[in-house]
């Protein structure tokens, strides 16, 4: 975002929205999202933002144009009658209207038009124009009018909004801040004033300068002010923003505590009582828990390197080796300093009970006030044996003292027990049962315990467990129910369940489930059970409910980044941090209740296939609109960072939830046509809330290929292909039926006809043949001449082998060709007429086509032709024929004579030769005809195709 923010809003979904001097930035907690010029917004210096209804937010900017945001897509608003003053503020009042703080002057927004409001009565050369501020104050409209825009010269208006006029005035007032604390006051500031209202003198208005007491610091020029819900004043000046209580106590935060920068132009306190500060260089910055304050410098010339609580009290130890000295704080702000000779020392540990001791090296000095400030460091014990010095120390709950370095060391009355812990040690932690527990860096785990009293005190190993965790141990503590916490260098925090002395359970908690880092530095457990886990980038509150593992980021949701050392708690509760650069004060009894709930919201919703387009409010998406962009929001900006997205999409044929990520974006990439519903789940890591849940549903429609009556259509095409191949498929049966039948009928016919032919010429021949061989033997038998009949039996005979020869040729399908038949009948007519002396004209065509004829075809033919050449023989009486073969797709035979012709009497004469040829060619599908051209023609005509 713009660093120069100007104004900050929060809509009822809870999402923020940024005025900038560059356009407009909207924050859910997960992401920015940024708006200017090239986005459609007006201008980019944003003056207001309103909310005027579910989803729809107002972006006031400063040119004629009004911008609004819907369901995260910028639009534009037009009026009805299209004209749009520049406004500066949109205040909705008690009246229930909107009334516009505009560049032009007043209006009212009513029937979506800006009216102007009149407001005559101001003196002579004054001009109602420029109002860049209002506030409503007793139902009335108090006013910042500044001309010109020019330094030191705004005046104040006051516009009733009962009696709908401009009822008072106050020329240069220069008002840079109106804010009213209660209902019956009013405060105005300028740069150089400070002042509250004291009614009307006529048409004057009354100021009297401010009264400040001990409830508002001395001199102050606010320039702006906000009252929070617990009745806090917050005040904005140039030295910083003072936060005054209602009784009186007051802090300031500057760039020394906290803020980016002294100066703030606003301040905002969102829906979970976080505290929001604009300002012109830095943009944002926020104080998330007013629990916790941090002191860089607690008091000046004071650098803390521990602290330590005196047990039972709310006296707290701030020790300085740097200054040789030490700062005891005392109720009610109360503190000491207490001063020391720090010669011999290093750094160490410093603990105090009845008395105090440091920890320097070998070493260990005792704590001996004298009369006044100054102390004496007494030697106490030295151990030249370690290593490493002593590293940590502590006061069981017998009030003995007890060290460690690379042993324990224990100091009951005047004796001094030891025992190995066999390696350097950072921290140890004693239980409730008054049990020490140590984890050195040798990766191991003791468990003593100090038994008896004075010289019968003992010093006893309880457990020693080896490897007890996978990494080099750095810190320990035992919580209220026995479980040991185990702090490592990388690894995180093993937290270890025990039954007595015995494991029961391990569980790692690493960064991945919340933590800051997972080196872990120092550990605490508080007396509400609560741990601290202090780390080089900043402290953890870590607590367990209902079995989950529920983790605040304290100082880094604060955006405080701080190295932390070490954690105490007095007796009051408060919570005091060391850290590197400074102490953090944690107040757990102030209450950070809040009825905030968040809720999951699809923040927007797009596809991308060509260009990023919203979903249509119907969810419904063509098929190739498949790559589909889900932007989730769960607004909260308690350590926002630990809130943890994951989601299913039911219709995807995974009905599993994905892995919790802090990734907020959803993607999805060619989904298949169907219907959808994205359920996403927000988790919140800190367990402030409870998981929140929210659906979409959608549709990618099928192709048209794909859809139901395209695929009806299909399936009815695909019923009737097959219904008509099935027909076909019997049709073509029953044709096989059919022509095998015809086949068969006609081999049983072309058997019953040869059957008859041979009945007919060969039984007639035979016939013929048995009389005359009956007539020759009575002949014989008379002695008669048998010649005669002789020479019949010889003509018979020949005319047999012809009949017989003329069978064979037709039932030999070796002459199934048109050609061979052509032939046969061309060789036939020519010997049958030169026997009988006639001359034989053939013409027929040099290529006669390859066409298959069957037998019944080649015999009708030929018969045909024979009947017509025996008929010329016996009637004609030619001395030539001439025969004609034509070949299309009709075979056409001509036979013509130059005989007598035939007429009546001699068509008679041919008798049944003549209805056997018209039925043989009938047969053919063909036609036959006789006429008299010049003697005899004969036309035979049949299809090549039958």
């Amino acid at each position: 975002m713009n660093n120069k923010a100007k104004i900050i809003f929060q809509d009822s979904k809870g999402k923020l929205y940024i005025g900038t001097f560059g356009g407009l930035s909207i924050y859910d907690g997960s992401r920015f999202t940024n708006f200017d010029y090239n986005d459609g917004l007006g201008n980019t210096l944003v003056n207001d933002i309103v909310e005027m209804g579910d989803d729809s937010v107002w972006i006031l900017v400063n040119s004629q144009k009004i911008n609004y945001i819907v369901n995260g897509r910028l639009k534009t608003f037009i009026p009805a009658d299209n004209y749009t003053p520049v406004i500066n503020r949109l205040i909705k009042c008690t009246d229930g209207y909107y009334y516009a703080i505009a560049d032009e002057g007043l209006f009212k927004l009513e029937n979506r038009k800006f009216i102007k409001i009149d407001l005559p009565g101001m003196p002579e050369g004054a001009q109602a124009i420029s109002f860049n501020g209002a506030i409503e104050f007793d139902k009335k409209l108090f006013i910042v009018s500044d001309p010109d825009y020019r330094f030191n010269v705004g005046n104040l208006l006051v516009y009733d909004l009962i009696e709908k006029k401009l009822i008072a005035y106050k020329l240069g007032v220069n008002a840079v801040c109106l804010f009213s604390p209660t209902a019956n006051q009013l405060w105005i500031s300028s740069f150089s004033d400070f002042y509250i209202f004291d009614g009307f003198d006529g048409k004057n208005i009354l100021l009297k300068p401010f009264p400040y007491s001990n409830h508002f610091p001395k001199g102050i020029l606010p320039r702006f002010v906000c009252k929070d819900r617990q009745n806090n004043l917050w005040v904005t000046t140039l030295k910083g923003v003072y936060k005054i209580s209602p009784d009186g106590d007051t802090i300031l935060f500057t760039k020394k505590n906290g803020l980016t920068i002294d100066f703030q132009t606003s301040v905002f306190q969102d829906q979970e009582n976080n505290m929001w500060f604009t300002n012109e260089h830095t943009g944002l910055c926020k104080l998330s828990n007013q629990q916790l304050v941090y002191y860089p410098y607690y008091k000046p010339g004071l650098t803390v390197n521990d602290i330590s609580v005196t047990p039972f009290t709310d006296s707290v130890w701030l020790y300085d080796l740097d200054h040789s000295q030490a700062l005891l704080t005392l109720p009610h702000g109360q503190f000491k300093r207490f001063s020391f000779d720090n010669s011999k020392l290093t750094y160490g540990r410093f603990v105090f009970a009845k008395k105090g001791f440091i920890t320097s090296g070998h070493n260990i000095y005792s704590w001996d006030k004298t009369p006044g400030e100054q102390v004496v460091l007494t030697p106490y014990y030295t151990d030249p044996d370690t290593v490493s010095g002593f590293t940590d120390v502590l006061f069981d709950n017998n009030g003995n003292l007890v060290a460690v370095s690379s042993k324990i060391v224990a100091f009951s009355g005047n004796k001094i027990l030891r025992e190995s812990i066999e390696y350097m040690t950072d921290q140890f932690t004693i239980d409730k049962k008054n049990r020490i527990w140590i984890a050195p860096r040798a990766n191991k785990l003791f468990c003593f315990e100090i038994s008896g009293h004075g010289s019968d005190a003992r010093l006893t190993l309880l457990k020693k467990i080896d490897s007890i965790t996978p990494n080099t141990p750095r810190s320990i503590t035992v919580d209220g129910d026995g479980n040991v916490w185990i702090g490592t260098r990388n690894q995180g925090i093993f937290y270890f369940s025990f039954d007595g002395l015995t494991i029961r359970s391990v569980r790692n908690i690493t960064a991945k489930d919340g933590l800051s880092e997972d080196f872990i530095a120092r550990l605490f457990t508080d007396r509400d059970n609560n741990i601290w886990a202090c780390s080089p980038t900043g402290l953890d509150k870590i607590r367990i409910a209902t079995n989950n593992i529920l983790i605040e980021n304290v100082t880094k949701g604060n955006n405080l980044y701080l190295p932390t050392l070490k954690v105490v708690q007095s007796a009051n509760g408060m919570i005091w941090i060391l850290s590197s650069a400074g102490i953090v004060t944690y107040d757990p009894n102030k209450p950070a209740a809040t009825d905030w709930k968040p809720q999951v919201d699809f923040f927007d919703i797009i596809y991308s296939n060509k260009g990023e387009q919203a979903i249509p409010q119907n969810g419904e998406l063509k098929y190739f609109q498949n790559n589909l962009a889900f932007h989730l929001s769960a607004p909260t900006y308690i350590d926002e960072k630990q809130t943890r997205f994951s989601y299913m999409l039911e219709g995807s044929g995974n009905e599993n939830w994905s892995e919790p990520s802090a990734n907020s974006s959803i993607n999805f990439v060619n989904l298949s046509p169907g219907e959808y519903t994205l359920k996403a789940k927000a988790n919140f890591v800190h367990g402030l809330y409870p998981a929140v849940e929210s659906a979409f549903s959608f549709t990618i429609l099928p192709p048209w290929w794909l859809t139901w009556w395209f695929k009806s259509i299909v399936t009815i095409a695909l019923i009737a292909l097959i219904l008509l191949a099935l027909r076909y498929y019997i049709n073509r049966k029953l044709e096989l039926q059919r022509v095998m039948l015809e086949k068969k009928q006609a081999i049983e016919k072309e058997r019953t006809r040869i059957a008859t032919d041979m009945h007919d010429d060969l039984g007639a021949g035979l016939s013929q043949i048995k009389f005359l061989s009956e007539a020759i033997g009575m002949k014989r038998q008379k002695h008669l001449s048998i010649e005669e009949e002789v020479s019949s039996i010889r003509s018979f005979s020949d005319e047999m082998i012809d009949k017989m020869g003329e069978i064979v040729w037709a039932l030999n399908e070796k002459n199934d060709t048109l050609s061979d038949l052509l032939s046969y009948t061309r060789s036939y007519a020519v010997e049958y007429l030169g026997q009988n002396g006639i001359k034989c004209h053939v013409e027929e065509p040099e290529h006669i086509p390859l066409i298959d004829v069957s037998g019944e075809f080649r015999r009708n033919i030929y018969l045909t032709v024979k009947e017509s050449l025996h008929n010329i023989v016996k009637h004609a009486q030619a001395t030539e024929v001439f025969i004609k073969i034509e070949i299309t797709k009709w075979l056409r035979i001509l036979i013509g004579d130059n005989g007598i012709g035939i007429n009546n009497s001699t068509k008679n004469s041919w008798g049944n030769g003549l209805v056997s040829m018209n039925n043989r060619v009938k047969e053919l599908k063909g036609t036959f005809k006789i006429e008299n051209v010049e003697g005899t023609l004969i036309t035979i005509n049949i299809p090549l195709n039958h």
